[in-house]
This record gives structure tokens, C-alpha cells and sequence, in this order.
């Protein structure tokens, strides 16, 4: 009777029914009234499942994903000297004798530049032995371009002396650094000597290796970052990655709830647990990749609240909302770089994202390892008004020493369960709280509660502004395709109209004496030790690096966003067909 056609829940409950249920024969026995419950909750069932996936769709982030799964299929391909290195954009011949002249004087300089016996005997030491060189060395360009490049423009890697913001190599050339040590150098490299002098007095009775007793300098340490945090707990370990994972194992443990939710773009470390896009193979079921600064993100938040252990959140992407880390190295299409000033628009963002998960109850993880101490003497909490429930520290505080800090709310930071006494989350570390760390870190945090700390950090603030203001104005005036976007004393150098080349602008620079990170003009860092005359000087080599740029013929004009597109899906058409530039590996 169960099945007669007169059920008026019909095929599709019929369907449902014998998909989900294994006891059949009990089913079949139900009466009418039962089998209509079970008939409207399997439907209910259903409709909420296709609800939430529908939700996770609309808010999910597909761009990682998408980049994830075709990465193993895109060929990689090399242009040659011979054939598209100097052509990739159909530039005229006369552009390309131009650009001709202007790579041999660029190699002729970066080949004085280490010319040195001491630097070249170390750099090709390096290179042959050090795996992470060989990484960064590869990912400075587009791929397309980065066999004639590495053939042509040695970058060294070996520098014995700081002096201020600037750097001396073994050769005696003198760079002025904006790397910023990937944001370990907040303070300036001189008063990282002293925290390191500071520490070493101070652990130097006990010596810096006596792990498992804690120094008496961990009290103002842990009081500091209580208070600078504004949170009950603090945890120590070895490095922001590592201080990253144990924050997310101790929310899953606390709420036991599975997923994690991350922001489209955001990076987090190199662990394999929060990267879902490409740089790892392990697959992230556990992972929510939302769209940054979207409603529906928050609506989703709200939806799977029961499922979600943390919201993990990068301050740093008020720079550029939805988008991976800049990187010279993603500048191979017609698509120009894009930053946005949103500090207002991000603040209402982490404002309402905070709403929403006070609402849910959901914990959020603010991921303060590279914006922490940057974007305030109080980190990026202070600077936007944020508490989280969860704040991640690494890089700077450390005083010069490698760490990584969580502080968070003391029933998150719990490593035990107290009724099930086998559960636990096992979260430890050998230099956990080190006395040589603590020691550097408690002159850092000492520093950076002063009144002196307070005037650099405003001093470097009113200093950046000016330092692009007074860029920006002279790119306009020369007619350059670039503009300088700044967040704090994080900064960037923008491309205003399309191009293949653009990625070639740190090679200039980096000729002019500017030191760059491996991901080039993508992010750069002022130390608070910049001096006006050292703004001063970075502005005059980075507008004769632009000259020299133009005048090498590297951003020829008229190009257009459709024809480098079509450029590239006829290069990707050759290699497929065994047509493309014959290159000698290297």
C-alpha cells in the first residue's frame, strides 16, 4: 500500500526513500500516516541539503580550487632568445633591437655586481646546495620567461653587513633593503642587534639551550601579551606556521567541529592543512575557501555554524581583498595588478565579520603573523578595532629570534578534555619558550610599549604617505604605467595598463641598488629606520629604474588586453603540439 500511486508524495519520495533507507521490508509494512512522515522528512532532509550546498556555492571561493586542479595539466613552456623571449608581445622590430641592447646592458651590470671571487664562490655554492634558493629562484617571473632570465640575471643571494635600512654583500655593493626581511624587520635592523645583546645578558647565566625550565623573563613576556592582545592565554613556538597550527587544532579540539574557514587569497603558512589552492597536494574537505568581503560569506558562516570550528581571517588582505599574495611572478597576462584602498571598507568588513561570529559562535582566529606590530604597536586588532577570540603572532616579535605566539581565550587554548581524559590535543614544541627567544622577545615588547616606539611608528606612518603621494606624482608627470599603493608601511607597485614585461621592473631596480624579496615589487616593507634621505633615495633609483625600463622598450604601447590573450592561447596551443621555442634546460 506504501507504494500505491496514490501516495501523494509520488516518484520522488518513492526515490528518496529507497536511497536512504536499507530496511526495506520494514517500509513496506509501515501504514500510510507513518510512511508520509518519513516521506516529508526525507524531503525535508533534502531541502536543507540542497539549501546549504547552494549557500556553500554561491559563497565558496572557486578561484584556489579551480587553480589546484589544473595546475598538473598546464604545460610549462620556455621562450628562447632566438624565438618569443623579446616578442611575446608582437612589438615591432625596432621595440625589440631596443629591448636587445637593453637586457645585454642589464646582464653586463648584474654581471659587476657579483663579479666578486668571494660572491660568486658562495652564490654558486648556494645555489647548487640550498633546495629553498632553487624554489625562489624559479618563481620570480613567469614561467615563459625564467630560462633566459636565470641564465642572464644572477641575483645574489649573500650579504655580510646591514648599516640602517641597507644592505652590504660580499662584494661590497650596497642595496637599500625593502624586503623587509618578509616582515620580520619592522623595527630596523639596528635595534634588532640590540634586542639580540639584550637577550643574550639575559638568559646568558642560564644559557639559551636549558629547555623545559622556563626562564624568570617569560612573566613580563606572557603580562605583555596579555595585555597587548587582550586575551588570557598565551602559547609559544617556533615559527608563524607552526603557532598557525595550533590554533587551528585547538579550535577543532574545544568546539569539535571539523571545518575551518579561510578567505579567498589569504595565506597562512606553508602548512599543507589551510592551503587550498596551489603549493600543496593534500586535499582540504576540511577547508571552507569563502569569498573576502562577501555577504554571502557571512550567510554562510551563520548557516554551517555548527559545523565550523574557526573562522581564520589575514589582516593583511585589506590590501588586496581576493587575491593571493603579489607576486612578480603572477604578472604574465593582460591582467593588471590591482590594490585597493579599502582600509575604511575592510574595517566595516572584520567589523561585520566579528558580528557574525559572536552570532554564531563561532571563534575568530586573527592571523597577526605578519601584520602583528606592523600596522600598530598593538598589531592589526588595535588598527582596525577588532577583538578576536584568537590572535596568531610570529616574524617581529620575536626580537630577531624565530617564533610564533598564540594568545587566546582561556576555554579555546584548552589542551584536555575534562571528562574524557584520554582526549587530548597534543600541541607542544622542543624550543617552545626558549630563554634566548624570550629574552629577544621581551626587549622587543619592552620597546614597543615605549613613547619612542609610539613617535617611529606615527614618524614612518606620516613618512609612507608622503613617500607615495610624492611617487605617485612623478610616475603621472613622466607618463609611467605604474602607481604605489601603500597599507601602513606595507607598499606596493602598481601597473596600470597591460603588459608581459612587468615583472622585468625588479631586475631595474634591484640594478639601481634596491633590495628586493623573491616576490618582487608584490609587496615591499618599510623598516621604521627609514630615514627621509633614504625615502629620498629609493624614489630617485626607482624613477630611473622606470626610465630605463621605458627607454629598453619593455612597455611598448599599444598593446591590448585581447591580444595578449590571444598571444598566450596560441603559445599554450604550440607546446601542446610539440611547436614552441626549443630551450636547453637549466
Amino acid at each position: 500500500r506504501a507504494f500505491t500511486p496514490a501516495c501523494p508524495l509520488g516518484l520522488p519520495a518513492r526515490l528518496a526513500l529507497s536511497a536512504g533507507c536499507s530496511a526495506l521490508p520494514f517500509v513496506l509494512q509501515l501504514s500510510p500516516p507513518a510512511f508520509y512522515a518519513i516521506g516529508a522528512l526525507a524531503w525535508v532532509c533534502l531541502a536543507r541539503a540542497a539549501y546549504k550546498a547552494a549557500m556553500t556555492a554561491h559563497a565558496f571561493a572557486w578561484t584556489p580550487k579551480i587553480a589546484r586542479m589544473t595546475a598538473p595539466f598546464l604545460p610549462k613552456y620556455s621562450f628562447s632568445e632566438e624565438g618569443s623571449f623579446y616578442t611575446a608581445d608582437g612589438a615591432p622590430a625596432d621595440v625589440v633591437a631596443k629591448r636587445r641592447a637593453g637586457m645585454a646592458m642589464l646582464t653586463a651590470q648584474f654581471d659587476k655586481l657579483s663579479a666578486g671571487k668571494e660572491s660568486a664562490e658562495l652564490n654558486a655554492a648556494i645555489k647548487e646546495g640550498l633546495s629553498d634558493i632553487r624554489f625562489t629562484d624559479t618563481n620570480r617571473v613567469p614561467f615563459p620567461f625564467q630560462a633566459v632570465v636565470r641564465a642572464k640575471l644572477s641575483v645574489s643571494t649573500v650579504v655580510k653587513s646591514s648599516e640602517g635600512p641597507w644592505l652590504v654583500d660580499t662584494s661590497g655593493n650596497r642595496a637599500l633593503d625593502v624586503s623587509g626581511s618578509y616582515g620580520v624587520n619592522v623595527a630596523g635592523y639596528d635595534r634588532y642587534k640590540a634586542f639580540a645583546k639584550h637577550g643574550l645578558a639575559t638568559v646568558e647565566a642560564l644559557g639559551p639551550n636549558v629547555l623545559g625550565p622556563l626562564h624568570p623573563v617569560i612573566a613580563p613576556v606572557i603580562g605583555a601579551l596579555r595585555a597587548i592582545s587582550g586575551l588570557e592565554e598565551v602559547s609559544f613556538h617556533m615559527s608563524g606556521t607552526e603557532a598557525v597550527m595550533c590554533a587551528v587544532r585547538l579550535c577543532r579540539f574545544n568546539t569539535k567541529r571539523p571545518l575551518i574557514v579561510v578567505f579567498s587569497g589569504a595565506y597562512h603558512g606553508w602548512w599543507d592543512g589551510v592551503q587550498p589552492g596551489p603549493g600543496s597536494e593534500r586535499p582540504v574537505a576540511d577547508v571552507l575557501c569563502l569569498k573576502d568581503m562577501a555577504p554571502a560569506s557571512l550567510a554562510l558562516i551563520k548557516l554551517r555554524a555548527s559545523e565550523i570550528a574557526a573562522v581564520l581571517v589575514s589582516p593583511l588582505q585589506g590590501l588586496n581583498p581576493n587575491a593571493s599574495p603579489p607576486s612578480d611572478m603572477v604578472l604574465m597576462d593582460s591582467k593588471m595588478r590591482k590594490a585597493e584602498e579599502s582600509v575604511r571598507l575592510y574595517t566595516q568588513w572584520l567589523h561585520t565579520l566579528r558580528d557574525a561570529c559572536t552570532t554564531a559562535n563561532v571563534p575568530l582566529i586573527f592571523d597577526e603573523v605578519y601584520t602583528g606590530f606592523r600596522m600598530s604597536t598593538r598589531g592589526a586588532q588595535a588598527f582596525y578595532g577588532v577583538q578576536s577570540d584568537i590572535v596568531v603572532y610570529g616574524k617581529t616579535l620575536g626580537g630577531g629570534m624565530p617564533v610564533g605566539v598564540v594568545c587566546g581565550r582561556r576555554e579555546l587554548m584548552r589542551r584536555f578534555d575534562a571528562d574524557h581524559p584520554v582526549r587530548v590535543a597534543y600541541v607542544i614544541g622542543t624550543f617552545a619558550a626558549a630563554p634566548l627567544t624570550l629574552g629577544c622577545m621581551d626587549a622587543f615588547l619592552t620597546w614597543v610599549q615605549s613613547a619612542d616606539a609610539a613617535g617611529a611608528y606615527a614618524e614612518a606612518q606620516r613618512l609612507t604617505d608622503d613617500f607615495i603621494t610624492r611617487g605617485n606624482k612623478a610616475l603621472v608627470a613622466e607618463g609611467f604605467p605604474l602607481r604605489l599603493q601603500n597599507l601602513t608601511t606595507v607598499w606596493t607597485v602598481l601597473f596600470t595598463t597591460p603588459g608581459r614585461y612587468h615583472w622585468l621592473f625588479q631586475y631595474y631596480l634591484r640594478a639601481e641598488g634596491v633590495a628586493l624579496s623573491w616576490v618582487g615589487t608584490g609587496r615591499c616593507l618599510f623598516s621604521l629606520d627609514f630615514k627621509p634621505a633614504d625615502y629620498d633615495a629609493l624614489l630617485t633609483r626607482l624613477l630611473a629604474a622606470a626610465r630605463r625600463m621605458r627607454d629598453d622598450g619593455w612597455w611598448h604601447a599599444g598593446v591590448t588586453s585581447q591580444q595578449i590573450k590571444a598571444r598566450m592561447g596560441t603559445e599554450f596551443a604550440k607546446q601542446l603540439l610539440g611547436l614552441g621555442d626549443k630551450v636547453k634546460a637549466n
